[in-house]
């Protein structure tokens, strides 16, 4: 297992730094948002993590070829290095993965504003939640975080927000109340497509849920709704909703193989089929496991009609 302290430390100074955990500048990985209204009543928050999530899965590659060997050591050196060692990351990582970012995220806000959701996007409000300190243990480092984003928010005049994944929502919804004292109408899109959509699909899925989705936000309910509206049947396996297994991302970070290893167990649980998630770093952990796995908001795209009548 890599040392905790060296990731803490690394992602506190790149997140103190740069308000990005990978240091990566927000305009070179979010460009998914090309002629979308800047205006409208609901803000579409990212929190940059699908953006994040290829480079991400690059970062891991390296990790675990690190892990318990003598290269370990040079996480500790890598505050001082950042600008190289996070360009050369930017550079290794896959343009299939970041177009598939890019293509869920434009999904999602197709299927809003299809929908009928007045919803909008403005880049520079868009930012990280942070929820990678408040995972590690690092509260003093989040609540700093939060401010910064949550004030940005406040003296841009937003009331609601629209999230696009687990973590991000939790962060808005649960914690930044308690971290920032700021508090926001936070929907997850999820939420907001229920009853809005219909479709005729085909096949059938397995649902993984996100921990932050079954056991803290107690929503695993609407996707499911929302498949049952386009018309896709899905399997329930033991473990899911609020009793979900995790997918092993949380560990990713400290240790790529026992993560990795997770992921094969909870792979096991549900089955060769195709499975349907709705976590960007649920569905990159599992793939790395060898699962067939596809972000729920593809198949939502492909089968939606739009408005439900």
């Amino acid at each position: 297992m890599i040392r905790p302290k060296y990731v803490i430390n690394l992602l506190s100074d790149n997140i103190r730094k740069t308000r990005n955990p990978l240091a990566i500048p927000n305009d070179l990985i979010n460009k998914w948002w090309d002629g979308v209204e800047n205006n409208g009543e609901w803000l579409f928050f990212t929190g940059m993590l699908y953006q994040l999530t290829p480079y991400i899965e690059t970062v891991v590659r390296y990790l675990e070829k690190f892990e318990n060997s003598k290269l370990e050591g040079f996480l500790s050196l890598s505050n001082i290095i950042p600008k190289f060692l996070f360009r050369l990351i930017s550079l290794l990582t896959s343009s299939k993965n970041k177009s598939e970012a890019n293509e869920i995220l434009r999904g999602i806000y197709s299927l809003l504003n299809d929908a009928g959701i007045d919803v909008y996007y403005r880049p520079e409000l868009d930012c990280y939640s942070g929820i990678l300190l408040y995972d590690f243990g690092d509260d003093e480092g989040f609540e700093e975080h939060a401010k910064f984003v949550a004030e940005n928010l406040e003296k841009a005049g937003v009331k609601k927000i629209v999230t696009v994944d687990p973590h991000t929502t939790y962060a808005l919804k649960v914690l930044y109340p308690k971290y920032a004292g700021k508090s926001f109408e936070v929907k997850n899109y999820l939420e907001l497509l229920e009853g809005r959509i219909s479709g005729k699909g085909n096949g059938k899925v397995v649902i993984h849920d996100p921990c932050y989705y079954g056991r803290y936000l107690e929503i695993s309910e609407k996707p499911r709704k929302l498949l049952e509206s386009i018309g896709v049947e899905y399997a329930n396996i033991r473990n899911s909703g609020n009793l979900t297994s995790c997918c092993g991302g949380p560990i990713e970070a400290l240790s790529p193989k026992i993560s990795r290893d997770v992921a094969k167990l909870r792979l096991e649980e549900l089955g060769n089929g195709r499975i349907v998630t709705m976590c960007p770093v649920c569905m990159a952990n599992l793939r790395r496991a060898g699962g067939n796995t596809e972000d729920i908001a593809l198949l939502l795209r492909r089968y939606s009609n739009g408005k439900a009548d």
